[in-house]
């Protein structure tokens, strides 16, 4: 009896071994319910984030070669390794892929071409809201400053060099929206994406945003990498005191022209950040603000601290600088002033109207108090507004101050 045991258990595993060497299919993975969740994917010229449910069901956003479109419906349904993707605008997809579940997958085209989306685990639509200031900005752009603030209604609001139109804009606005991690800006139809990301107190100055696009060059599109610190979008200025750290001076155009100031010679045609920043350090420069309507130049020349005060106007991060009341004789600066949320750090913006003002200003204020030019003589004064404003056909200054020891 145990003999026919024996070889009924054999025989049983024989049978098994056999049936399982004789089946033609290959057993895959049920990625039905992986497939569920935010998807993104980035390239030079396309763009797009999906957003695909438990049900199959499944909306589209983004971009390509400029075209912009958003939700776009359709149904995403996997069958061992196959997709089949359908959407109400016709452009559907059926092909192999492959996933690493909660982390990317890829869809493969007959032609060999690869799409990878990444899966988006967070929705960082509120992150975004604020306002930034570039840090880092890409390889050749050095010195250029630029500020994006990302508002709740879908606005976004730009100072300074916009890399696609190679210019500087004061307050220009666009639209945008933010799908996964990717934001696109948008307009009649035309979009372009970026993909980006927040982290919370990544730095001593506070939450820090990588951004991620392709500018055009003469080259062709090329990925550019840029950093970002978020900063205060209404001013804090009581009480608080800068001092001079850096400038950046870009976009310089102007014509061979000498003029005196500070007690050195200055030749626009050939002006830079280091010549400026050498001579803002040896007047020791910085500002003050007794109150949130004052403002304190204050500088140290002919081994005299020399303090320039003046009213302020301050609307959201625009600085109304009213030196005619102060001094009848000069004019009034607009300013983009922003903080960090310590205020450990103050910047100034000029584009060149302001620069052109600040710098005649500065230049009245210290012959006068040479004695070397009467406030009273409208016509010398006049002078000096002109000459500085013919010299100057464009320019770009950021001041960096911070914290006064």
């Amino acid at each position: 009896m145990k003999i026919f045991k024996l070889m009924v258990v054999a025989l049983v595993a024989m049978l098994g071994f056999t049936a399982c060497d004789n089946d033609p299919e290959h057993i895959y993975d049920d990625h039905s319910a992986d497939i569920a969740g935010t998807w993104s994917c980035f390239t030079e010229n396309y763009a797009e984030v999906l957003i695909i449910n438990a049900d199959g069901t499944a909306v589209s956003y983004g971009v390509e070669d400029g075209e912009y479109w958003e939700n776009v419906r359709g149904t995403v349904t996997v069958k061992e390794n196959n997709i089949t993707m359908i959407f109400e605008d016709d452009d559907n997809f059926t092909g192999h892929f492959d996933i690493i579940p909660g982390q990317a997958f890829s869809l493969f085209e007959n032609t060999g071409e690869r799409y990878v989306y990444n899966y988006c685990a967070n929705d960082l639509a509120d992150e975004i809201v604020g306002m930034w200031v570039c840090t880092q900005l890409p390889i050749g752009k050095e010195g250029d400053m630029l500020i994006h603030t990302f508002q709740e209604d879908g606005t976004l609001i730009l100072t300074g060099r916009i890399p696609d139109i190679d210019d500087y804009v004061v307050v220009g606005e666009s639209n945008y929206k933010v799908f996964g991690d990717l934001y696109i800006v948008h307009g009649k139809g035309e979009g372009k994406a970026f993909k980006f990301n927040v982290a919370s107190n990544a730095s001593d100055l506070g939450d820090m945003m990588t951004i991620t696009g392709f500018t055009s060059t003469e080259n062709g599109l090329v990925k550019e990498t840029s950093s970002w610190l978020r900063i205060k979008q209404s001013l804090d200025l009581p009480n608080k005191s800068y001092d001079y750290n850096n400038i950046y001076v870009t976009n310089v155009k102007a014509k061979d022209a000498e003029f005196e100031f500070a007690g050195q010679t200055l030749n626009l045609a050939n002006m830079d950040g280091r010549i400026l920043d050498k001579m803002m350090k040896t007047l020791l420069f910085n500002v003050s603000f007794p109150s949130a309507d004052k403002i304190v130049y204050n500088y140290h020349y002919n081994g005299e601290n020399v303090p320039m005060p003046s009213p302020i106007v301050v609307d959201g991060n625009k600085m109304t600088i009213k030196k005619s009341v102060s001094n009848p004789a000069c004019k009034d600066i607009n300013v983009w002033t922003f903080q960090d949320k310590d205020n450990t750090q103050m910047h100034m913006y000029m584009p060149v109207s302001s620069f052109e003002t600040f710098l005649a200003n500065t230049v009245v204020e210290m012959m006068a108090n040479e004695g070397k030019l009467d406030l009273n003589d409208a016509a010398a004064v006049k002078a000096i507004f002109d000459q500085v404003e013919a010299a100057i056909e464009t320019i770009n200054v950021s001041f960096i101050f911070k914290t006064a020891k």
